[in-house]
Order: C-alpha cells, then structure tokens, then sequence
C-alpha cells in the first residue's frame, strides 16, 4: 500500500492503491483531512475548507 507524508504532523499517511488524483483521505494521526495531489510519488496537500458565503448570498433577497 503506497504512503504519502502528512504535511501538518509528517506521520506516514496510507493511500489506496487505486486512488486518484483529488481523493480525500485523513491522517491517522492527527485527523488532519488531505488531498492526493501526487501518485508517483505520493504527494499529499491539506484539504482548505471552502468559504460557504456564496451559498448564502443567494438565499439573501
């Protein structure tokens, strides 16, 4: 099973081996959500949490 590194606490983070580009998966560690941006090698990113403010714009009137 590949592993990629988590970039908040450097733990070994273990992919599927038929993951993709984009996936989300969690440190086991420090529960940190991370994105797979690499596959060869395994590179990992945190997952920002997106702004939900568009949303509620729209419900404004």
């Amino acid at each position: 099973m590949p592993t990629g590194t988590c970039p908040e606490c450097e733990a070994d983070v273990h992919v599927d081996t038929d993951a993709d580009k984009g996936d989300v998966v969690a440190c086991e560690e420090c529960g940190t959500e991370l994105e797979v941006v690499g596959l060869d090698p395994v590179e990992l990113d945190i997952v920002e949490e997106e702004d939900l403010d568009e949303d509620e714009d729209e419900d404004e009137y």
